[in-house]
C-alpha cells in the first residue's frame, strides 16, 4: 500500500462525486495519507453539499453524520473543488481519477468516458479495498442477496470473537477505507461486490469468494454474457490456494465450478447433500424458515463462516440474534391487524420474489407497492409467479408499469401517481391478517417517488386505525 501511495504523491488527482459514500471516504483517505494535490469533483451547487452529504449517507445514525459532515467540510477546504457548471472542469489534464460506482450511471460524465479511453488510470475504493487493502479479504457478490449474505458472515464472524469488518456496496454508510488499510493479516474483511465496482478493474482476487446466485440483471448496461463475465471474473483469477462458494442451484454456477482452479465448495437449497458438512447438521432448521433471515442467505453464509472453524451448534446460537438490515424485509409497524414492511433494498424482480415467498406462509394476503425502471430485465417470470399466489400489486407510474398492466389481470392491479397514495390504496383494500410490503421489483425507486418526500416510515407511521366494521 505505501509503494501505491507514493506513485500519488503530488500526482494530479481528479476526484469524481465528493458527497457520496465512496468519494467522501477516498477523499478523507488521501488527505489522511498525506496526498492533497486534490481536485475534488460534483456536480450540485456549493449551497447543496449538506443536503447532498446526508443523503448519501442516511444510514447513519444523525448525530454521528453531523460530526462527520463536520470533518468533511475541514477536507473539502483543503482541496480545490469543482462543482456545478465546474463540474469536470481540467479533467482531461488528471494523473489519476478515483471514481464511486456509479459514475456510469449520469450523462454529466460522459467526459469521463474519453478520458478513460485515452489512458488516464481509474481506481474506484473496491478496487483500492481488492488490490491493496493487507487482510483475509471475503468477497460476495451475485445478483440478489449479497448484503445481506455479506452482512450475515459479518455477524456470524463478529458473535463469534473473530477480527472482522465489513464494507463495500452499502453507500448509505460511512466507508472508514482509512481504518481498513490498517489491517493486520490475521483481520478479515468482508466485502459486497456489485457488477459496476468491477468495472474499473482489480489485480488480486481475494482468498474467499461467494457468489449467491445469478440472474439477468442490468441488461440496460451491459449484455448478459458480459454481466456474467464480470462476476466470475473474480473466482476466475484465484489460483489453488482460493476458496469459492458457489450456489449448486445454478447451472451457470456449476458451470463455473468445473473452470475454476480454486477449491469449490457448493450449497443449496434444494439438495441437502450438497452443502458442507457442518451446514448440513442444521440444513432442516434453517429451511424451516425459523430464523429472519432469507434460508438460502443463511446456507451461504454458514458455508464461509465453516472455513473460519465456526460449528454449527455455534452458528444455531448465534442466527436469532441476528437483526435483518435495514430495508431488507424490514418490519415497520402493524395499524389494524395490517403488517407493514419495508423491503426497499429489493431493486430486482427476484429479490421481490424472495421476499414474497419468505411471508408468504404467514398471511392470507398481500399488497405489494412496487415500481421503478426496468434495466432491459424480462418480468414475464415474475408476473407468472405472482398470478400464483394470494396478492394485489399497487404499482406507481413508471416503466415497470407498463410491462405489469400487459402481464397481470387487471383485478389484481392498482395504479397511484405517488407512494403517498400506494399507501392509501393499499391500506384501503388491506384487512386483519394481512400485510403491505414496499419492494420496488425494479430500479430508482428512492430517486423517483421518496427523494426529497416522506419516507417510507413516516408513510406507514401517518397510516390511521380503521373503524371497526
Amino acid at each position: 500500500m505505501n509503494n501505491v501511495l507514493q506513485t500519488l504523491r503530488g500526482k494530479n488527482i481528479h476526484l469524481i462525486g465528493i458527497t457520496g459514500a465512496e468519494g467522501s471516504a477516498l477523499l478523507r483517505f488521501l488527505l489522511s495519507n498525506g496526498i492533497d494535490t486534490i481536485v475534488a469533483h460534483d456536480f450540485l451547487a456549493g449551497n447543496s453539499l449538506e443536503k447532498s452529504y446526508k443523503l448519501y449517507h442516511k444510514g447513519v445514525e444523525s448525530r454521528e453524520r453531523d460530526r462527520h459532515f463536520k470533518q468533511f467540510l475541514e477536507d473539502v477546504s483543503r482541496v480545490k473543488l469543482r462543482l456545478d457548471t465546474d463540474y469536470l472542469c481540467d479533467v482531461r489534464s488528471a494523473d489519476a481519477i478515483f471514481v464511486p460506482q456509479s459514475w456510469r450511471l449520469y450523462r454529466q460524465n460522459t467526459p469521463l468516458w474519453e478520458v478513460k479511453k485515452g489512458g488516464v488510470p481509474f481506481y474506484s475504493l473496491t478496487r483500492m479495498y481488492l488490490d491493496f487493502a493487507p487482510a483475509k479479504m471475503i468477497a460476495v457478490t451475485g445478483t440478489v442477496g449479497k448484503g445481506s449474505v455479506a452482512n450475515l458472515i459479518y455477524q456470524i464472524l463478529k458473535k463469534s470473537q473473530k477480527p472482522v469488518h465489513l464494507a463495500g456496496n452499502d453507500t448509505w454508510m460511512m466507508q472508514n477505507v482509512d481504518k481498513l488499510f490498517h489491517l493486520g493479516k490475521e483481520d478479515i474483511l468482508v466485502l459486497e461486490i456489485s457488477h459496476r465496482q468491477l468495472l474499473d478493474g482489480f489485480t488480486k482476487a481475494p482468498p474467499f469468494i461467494v457468489i449467491t446466485n445469478i440472474y439477468p440483471n442490468h441488461l440496460d448496461e451491459v449484455s448478459w454474457e458480459e454481466y456474467k463475465n464480470l462476476k466470475f471474473s473474480l473466482p476466475k483469477l484465484q489460483g489453488s490456494e482460493g476458496i469459492a462458494i458457489l450456489n449448486f442451484d445454478f447451472p451457470e454456477l456449476r458451470e463455473l465450478g468445473n473452470e475454476l482452479k480454486s477449491k469449490v465448495l457448493y450449497f443449496s437449497s434444494k439438495s441437502q447433500d450438497k452443502n458442507t458438512k457442518n451446514v448440513q447438521k442444521i440444513y432442516d432448521t434453517i429451511m424451516s424458515n425459523k430464523f429472519d433471515h432469507y434460508p438460502e442467505n443463511i446456507l451461504a453464509a454458514g458455508s464461509v463462516v465453516e472455513q473460519f472453524g465456526v460449528t454449527s451448534e455455534q452458528m444455531q446460537g448465534i442466527l436469532p440474534t441476528i437483526p435483518k438490515p435495514p430495508a431488507r424485509m424490514e418490519y415497520l409497524r402493524t395499524i389494524s391487524g395490517i403488517d407493514i414492511f419495508d423491503d426497499l433494498k429489493s431493486t430486482t424482480p427476484w429479490a421481490t420474489l424472495a421476499g414474497l415467498h419468505y411471508l408468504l406462509p404467514r398471511y392470507k394476503k398481500m399488497y405489494l407497492i412496487c415500481g421503478g425502471e426496468t434495466k432491459g430485465i424480462s418480468y414475464i417470470s415474475f408476473c407468472e409467479e405472482m398470478k400464483k399466489i394470494p396478492i394485489e400489486v399497487v404499482i406507481l407510474a413508471s416503466e415497470l408499469a407498463h410491462v405489469l398492466q400487459s402481464n397481470l389481470p387487471k383485478s389484481q392491479l392498482h395504479k397511484s401517481s405517488t407512494l403517498e397514495d400506494a399507501f392509501r390504496v393499499a391500506n384501503g383494500r388491506a384487512k386483519s391478517g394481512e400485510c403491505i410490503v414496499v419492494s420496488p421489483a425494479a430500479a430508482f425507486f428512492y430517486r423517483d417517488f421518496i427523494a426529497g418526500k416522506k419516507s417510507i416510515r413516516k408513510l406507514a407511521t401517518s397510516l390511521l386505525p380503521k373503524a371497526q366494521e
